[in-house]
């Protein structure tokens, strides 16, 4: 018997009648959502066409099932005109395909969907368009086109250009190029198409209109042409974003950064949010081991990229990776664990189509972009194939040859809508938990230390309600032991009730909450309702922020003063702070530095010796540091030591180098760290001395790309606690030393981000570079002082109370007595001037 029968005449009734009562405004806060992202071709047919591809009107017949299942929105693909069956690759974002409907039928759906108070966000690609278009067909070998600046032509005669084609999976051609967008006229158009479909009626009320966009393989700023031919954030999204505000103030757009590894927080200057792209890979990553360190840590990571008052948006899969159920061995119990996972986690959720019935799908060896229908395969609405569900992939032998779903194999709406214990049932079931309490929406997300590997346990903090979860990502049943010591119990006790099926469990109470223990039974999950405070925060020595107004201005030792040649708070250094403080060296360094292995580079002399020519002799990973191998310092500059700094996804790697005069270098891992976790702290290397190093990379300020003015505006980026001993230097060390800083790419390209600065205009300096080739001076002196040490003896102690007095009642005396002590001996508080302010911090020093 079909099941889905009487669901289907139903439809019919529903959606012939939605569209003629008025739209309302769906406000909700995104928050609050759960999106439903699907591939129009793959996903609902409803006229019988040959292939029975997905089109608007079958998107309007799903609109009961998306209901059913509880998400608040969706996302689809392209639907303007490509030969692609993706969608990418588009022409005009002005018109659709006509594979899918008309433009009516479009908007009925989006009214339709409105009327349900379900969202719509369509996918745009804004940095082209297709060869079928009248831009590429009029100026393509002619310059004298009016559309010859608009396209991204290399050569004058419009014959070379940055694009591609492809045949795509039924044989068509699929051409592509690359807009100009440093032309007006082509931003205005591409500005013009988006904007259009927030208001399609154009009469002032965007009701009718869908929600936001996806956009497509965004760039901080595009890495070729001519100012990467204007596709960047600066130039095109921020007055892009601005465009559609003016139209619909609640337009919400996240972009999918180009570079999977970063988290896409140097986008949301213009967006709204990104994907959390490494959280998914970790989540992926951790289903399969069973592990769920990765799990912890890149929460944290994550968590730390975010600019205040964005979001990011959370996924486990989509139609660029392998389907997760496929990631898992086609487990659908870890299929759930997958559920849980996503629908706890604290950003607005995104579920793929087809990974709520546990679809399989993987890359295949098919040609071309057929390669990837593996991953997206028809959405199975039947147990047998057959309508309403798309056969698409009938138009490719290979992908039919190869396709993962099959007849009756469990893995359909119609074999699962209803059936106690399906994966259907259970994103059901998690959906509704997640719009039901405000704690999974909306809550702080705090991490709970345990002792079982393969459990992920954390908090959701909210002012009307705490949840603790706890997914158990192992085959085995596990004791799990919850370290809750930080947290309060009003009442010294709290009873967890599964918010889910209402059991209660073991009350968590003041004796017992250092080592609470859970019993999880294997791939299984706990979301337990629970009256706690979350742990204060934790204070650390350093934390990357407010490094300007922590050192004072007495300490700055150098500005930037050249463009940003990596992009605009990618990788760039802005001002060096340094103070002395007990047997250290304090730096603070404003800036950012990419997730992707780029480099923060560090030169001390400290001795006599060292060493002009950087010489590393087949050093030990990571590879980035020995590709400094030749660079040539500027004369009178020998550093005798080289710390790396490199931030990884997130994960912060040290490494200290000891530059022989010799030739050749000693190498010390010192530890890695968590990027915007709030410390310095190092683990995992040699450290005897306690380096510690921390960056919170959330800057948007400082240089750009356009201009070398600005880096006083940076308030965050680096900061270290960097021991004396590590550098060969006694504890009680006063005097001067010589610092450069750079940063440089993974494969060796040293920027144009120096420090001292280069002076503007300058670009990137290359592999290798040779700075006596670079017109001034590239190193700086730094005085080394103990604060306090007025009498420069080398130490902080009841003999410096005259000097400090003469300091500030003589400032020309003390100058005279004490010709070569440096102005942080005695100026106590950075802030530049010795005065009474200094007093306190001076009493301080001498404290024992």
């Amino acid at each position: 018997m079909n099941r889905l029968a009487p669901l289907a005449a139903l439809l019919v009734v529903v959606s012939g009648t939605a569209s003629a009562v008025a739209q309302p405004r769906v406000d909700r806060d995104i928050r609050d959502d759960v999106l439903y992202h699907f591939m129009p071709i793959a996903w609902r047919d409803s006229d019988g066409d040959t292939h029975r591809f997905g089109d608007f009107g079958g998107m309007s017949a799903s609109l009961i099932y998306l209901e059913y299942l509880g998400v608040t929105g969706v996302w689809m693909n392209p639907i303007f005109p490509s030969p692609a069956y993706h969608g990418y690759q588009h022409g005009p974002a002005d018109q659709v395909n006509p594979w899918f409907g008309t433009r009516q039928q479009f908007l009925d759906f989006v009214g339709e969907a409105h009327q349900r108070q379900m969202k719509v966000f369509v996918d745009l690609v804004a940095y082209g368009i297709s060869h079928n278009s009248v831009y590429f067909q009029s100026a393509y070998g002619n310059p004298a086109s009016p559309y010859d600046t608009w396209l991204a032509f290399t050569n004058q005669q419009n014959t070379n250009y940055l694009g591609s084609v492809y045949t795509t999976w039924n044989n068509s051609q699929v051409g592509f190029i690359h807009w100009n967008l440093n032309t007006p006229a082509t931003r205005q158009t591409v500005i013009g198409w988006s904007a259009g479909w927030l208001d399609p009626d154009g009469d002032g009320d965007p009701s009718d209109g869908i929600d936001g966009y996806r956009l497509d393989h965004v760039w901080l700023n595009y890495n070729s042409g001519p100012n990467g031919w204007g596709y960047n954030i600066a130039d095109f999204w921020i007055p892009w974003k601005q465009a559609l505000q003016a139209v619909n103030p609640d337009v919400f757009t996240f972009a999918e950064q180009a570079d999977w590894s970063s988290h896409g927080a140097e986008l949301l200057a213009a967006h709204d949010a990104s994907l959390a792209k490494p959280f998914q890979a970790a989540a992926r990553d951790a289903l399969s081991s069973g592990n769920a360190a990765v799990l912890y840590s890149q929460m944290q990571a994550t968590l730390a990229a975010l600019p205040a008052g964005r979001t990011f948006m959370g996924t486990i899969g989509d139609h660029d990776v392998d389907r997760v159920t496929s990631v898992v061995g086609g487990s659908l119990a870890k299929a759930k664990v997958a559920a849980a996972i996503l629908m706890t986690q604290p950003f607005p959720p995104i579920l793929y189509f087809g990974d709520e019935i546990g679809m399989l799908g993987t890359k295949t060896y098919c040609p071309s972009d057929a390669t990837d229908i593996g991953m997206r395969e028809p959405f199975k609405w039947n147990a047998v194939a057959g309508p309403p569900m798309s056969n698409y992939i009938a138009l490719n032998l290979c992908a039919v040859q190869t396709r993962f779903s099959q007849d009756n194999d469990g893995r359909s709406v119609e074999e699962q809508q209803g059936v106690a214990g399906s994966l259907l049932e259970e994103y059901r079931t998690l959906i509704a938990a997640r719009k039901a309490h405000v704690a999974l929406r909306r809550g702080d997300y705090y991490p709970v230390p345990c002792t079982a590997g393969s459990v992920w346990a954390f908090t959701r903090i909210h002012a009307e309600q705490d949840l603790l979860v706890a997914i158990n990502l192992s085959t085995s049943n596990v004791l799990a032991t919850l370290n809750l010591g930080g947290y309060q119990i009003p009442g010294g006790s709290t009873t967890p009730v599964n918010i889910l099926t209402g059991q209660s469990f073991t009350a968590i109470t003041d004796a017992n909450k250092n080592a609470y223990s859970l019993f999880l039974p294997a791939l299984s999950y706990r979301v337990l309702q629970v009256n706690v405070s979350p742990p204060p925060p934790v204070t650390a020595p350093v934390d990357g922020r407010d490094i300007p107004a922590q050192f004072g201005p007495g300490n700055l030792v150098a500005t930037q003063n050249n463009e940003a040649g990596l992009g605009d708070n990618v990788a760039e250094l802005n001002q060096l702070f340094v103070w002395t403080r007990g047997p250290a060296i304090w730096l603070g360094l404003t800036g950012n530095l990419a997730p992707n292995a780029t480099g923060l580079v560090l030169l001390f002399d400290v001795a006599p010796g060292g060493q002009s020519v950087l010489t590393f002799g087949g050093s030990s990973p990571p590879p980035a540091a020995p590709l400094l191998d030749g660079t040539t310092l500027d004369a009178g500059f020998l550093p005798d030591y080289l710390l790396y700094i490199n931030n990884y996804q997130g994960t912060l790697y040290v490494d200290q180098y000891r530059l022989l005069t010799s030739g050749g270098v000693q190498k010390t891992y010192r530890g890695q760290g968590t990027v915007g976790d709030g410390d310095g702290f190092l683990s995992g290397g040699s450290n005897p001395n306690d380096m510690q190093v921390a960056l919170d990379n959330s800057n948007t300020a400082g240089v750009t790309h356009l201009s070398g003015t600005g880096a006083h505006t940076a308030t965050t980026g680096v900061e270290m606690i960097l021991p004396l001993a590590d550098l060969g230097l006694p504890s009680t060390f006063s005097g001067t030393i010589q610092m450069a800083a750079f940063a440089m790419r993974a494969d060796g390209l040293v920027s144009n981000q120096w420090l001292p600065g280069l002076g503007g205009g300058v670009a990137n300096l290359g592999p290798t570079p040779n700075l006596t080739l670079v017109p001034g001076v590239q190193y700086m002196a730094v005085e080394i002082a103990r604060p306090g040490d007025c009498n420069c003896d080398g130490a902080v102690d009841f003999n410096d109370i005259d000097a400090f007095v003469l300091a500030l009642s003589d400032p020309p005396g003390y100058l005279a007595t004490f010709p070569n002590c440096p102005a942080r001996a005695r100026d106590l508080n950075g802030d530049g001037v010795v005065d009474f302010d200094d007093i306190d911090p001076f009493v301080a020093a001498l404290a024992p």
